[in-house]
C-alpha cells in the first residue's frame, strides 16, 4: 500500500481533505454518513479520471486505506472533534512534498465545531506558507445565525450575536488564507461581498448526473401508493430550516386531499441525531402526520432505493425556510428529471443565470415555481401542477433544460481549472530563458 501511497506524490495530484464513505456491499454511497460525504464520493470519483486524486478522510470503520478508484485513494487519518489528528494530518499532508494543490470540502459540522474549524484554518494557513495552493469548498454561507434557531438550538440573542460576529472573521479571514473559494450559488457569492475578494470566489453548480428513473405506475406500485395518488415528496434529512413543520401542517389543514399523498422522504441527520433536542425536534416532525393517512413518513432510504423514490414522486417540493446553502435534493430531483416547486425563500436561485434562463426556455414564470410560506398559495400550486397537463409539461421541461446545463462534465472542467493554474509548458519557459531561474 505505501508504494502505491507513493505514486500519488505528483504535481498531478490533487490532495482533498474531506469526509468520504465506506464501500459498502460493492457501493460507496451511504447517504446516512453526512451530505458532504455524498457530494465528494461523487465528484471525486468523477475529477480521479482526470488528475490523481488523494482523500484525507474522516475515520470510520475498520479500513485504514481503500482506492476508490484508479486513480482514487482514501486515507482515514482524522476523527471528528479531535483536535490532535489534525498534527496526523499535517504530518502525512507534509510527506507529499510534490503535491501543491489542496481542496477543502467543508460544512460547519464536518470536523465537529468551532475549535476544530479554527485548528482547520491554522492547519491551512501553515500549508499556504510552504507553498501550497488551497482550495476551499464552502457549503454553507449564513451570517445571522438566529435563522437557524430551531435548527442548531441557539436561542439567546447575546449568544447569536457572538456567533454571528465569530462567523464574519471566519469567512474573513479564510478569505485571506486561501487562493480560491467555491460556492454552489451567486446568493451564497453575495454574501460574503467586503469580506472576500471577488476574484477569489467561483461560483459551481452542484453537478447533475443523469439517472434512469422507473415509470411512475410501477414506481408507486413497488412502493405501495396507488397509481391515482399525486404524490408530492419532500427528500432530505429532517432539519429545522427546511420547513418540514410548516408543510405537514399545511397539507394537514387541507380540505380536500383526496388522492394527493405527501412523502416527507426522509431520516435524522446524522450530525444531530445524538443531540436531546435534535431529537425533540424530530419527534415533533414525526407527531405531526402521525394520524394522517395521507402522509408517509419513510425514515433513511439506503442509496439503492433513491431512484425509486424519485420516480415514484409527481411533484418534488423544498418548503425551506431559510436558505444557507445549494440544495442536494434539488440537484437530485434534476437528475431524475422530476418537476419541482420551492418556497419563495429561495428566490434568490434566480440570480443564477442558468436556473432563469432554463425558466424562460420552459415558458414558466418565477410565481409559477415559488410559492411564499402561506397553505393556500402551496396548496394551489400543488392542485395546479396535478390538473393543469400543460402546466406539468412545463415543470418537467425546467428540470431537464436545467439538468442539460449542470451535466457533471461541466462541473469536473471548472473544477479542474480551479484546482490546477494553468502553467506555460516547459519547452516555452525554455525559450523563454526561465527554467534556470525556477531550477
Amino acid at each position: 500500500m505505501k508504494k502505491e501511497l507513493s505514486s500519488f506524490n505528483s504535481l498531478e495530484t490533487v490532495l482533498v481533505i474531506t469526509s468520504f464513505p465506506n464501500p459498502a456491499d460493492g457501493r460507496l454511497g451511504k447517504r446516512n454518513f453526512n451530505a458532504v460525504s455524498w457530494h465528494s464520493q461523487k465528484t471525486l470519483s468523477q475529477l480521479s479520471q482526470r488528475r490523481k486524486v488523494l482523500v484525507c478522510a474522516e475515520k470510520i470503520g475498520q479500513k485504514k486505506y481503500f482506492k476508490a478508484a484508479k486513480d482514487l485513494m482514501v486515507v482515514r487519518l482524522w476523527q471528528k472533534g479531535k483536535l490532535a489528528s489534525f498534527l496526523n494530518l499535517l504530518r502525512f499532508i507534509l510527506s507529499f512534498d510534490k503535491v501543491s494543490s489542496i481542496f477543502v470540502q467543508f460544512e460547519f459540522n464536518v470536523f465537529g465545531g468551532i475549535l476544530p474549524n479554527l485548528l482547520l484554518l491554522g492547519l491551512l494557513l501553515f500549508l499556504k506558507r510552504k507553498g501550497k495552493r488551497i482550495t476551499f469548498e464552502l457549503h454553507q454561507v449564513i451570517k445571522d445565525i438566529s435563522l437557524l434557531e430551531k435548527h442548531i438550538n441557539i436561542k439567546n440573542s447575546f449568544k447569536q450575536k457572538f456567533f454571528n460576529l465569530g462567523l464574519r472573521f471566519y469567512y474573513l479571514f479564510l478569505g485571506l488564507v486561501v487562493d480560491k473559494l467555491i460556492v454552489f450559488e451567486e446568493e451564497l457569492k453575495k454574501r460574503l461581498k467586503g469580506l472576500v475578494k471577488k476574484d477569489k470566489i467561483k461560483v459551481l453548480s452542484l453537478a447533475v448526473c443523469p439517472r434512469e428513473k422507473m415509470s411512475l405506475s410501477k414506481a408507486k406500485k413497488k412502493l405501495g401508493l396507488s397509481s391515482q395518488e399525486f404524490v408530492v415528496m419532500a427528500f432530505g434529512f429532517i432539519n429545522g430550516y427546511k420547513g418540514l413543520g410548516w408543510l405537514i401542517k399545511s397539507f394537514k389543514s387541507c380540505q380536500n386531499k383526496k388522492n394527493i399523498r405527501l412523502l416527507i422522504a426522509g431520516g435524522q441527520n446524522p450530525y444531530l441525531k445524538d443531540k436531546p433536542f435534535y431529537q425533540r425536534f424530530y419527534q415533533s416532525i414525526l407527531n405531526l402526520g402521525k394520524d394522517q393517512p395521507q402522509i408517509t413518513y419513510t425514515g433513511f432510504i439506503p442509496d439503492n432505493q433513491v431512484g425509486l423514490y424519485f420516480s415514484a414522486a409527481d411533484l418534488v417540493v423544498l418548503p425551506y425556510e431559510v436558505f444557507i446553502s445549494a440544495s442536494g435534493p434539488f440537484s437530485l430531483a434534476l437528475s431524475y428529471q422530476r418537476p419541482v416547486i420551492f418556497s419563495n425563500k429561495l428566490f434568490s436561485y434566480l440570480k443564477s443565470a442558468d436556473f432563469k434562463q432554463s425558466l424562460k426556455e420552459a415558458g414558466l414564470k418565477a410565481q409559477e415555481v415559488f410559492f411564499p410560506l402561506k397553505k393556500e398559495k402551496l396548496l394551489d400550486l400543488i392542485r395546479k401542477a396535478r390538473k393543469d397537463k400543460s402546466f406539468y409539461h412545463k415543470l418537467n421541461k425546467f428540470s431537464s433544460l436545467l439538468a442539460e446545463k449542470r451535466t457533471m462534465e461541466k462541473v469536473i472542467n471548472d473544477y479542474e481549472n480551479i484546482l490546477f493554474e494553468k502553467s506555460l509548458p516547459l519547452a516555452s519557459l525554455a525559450r523563454l530563458g526561465l527554467l534556470g531561474k525556477l531550477g
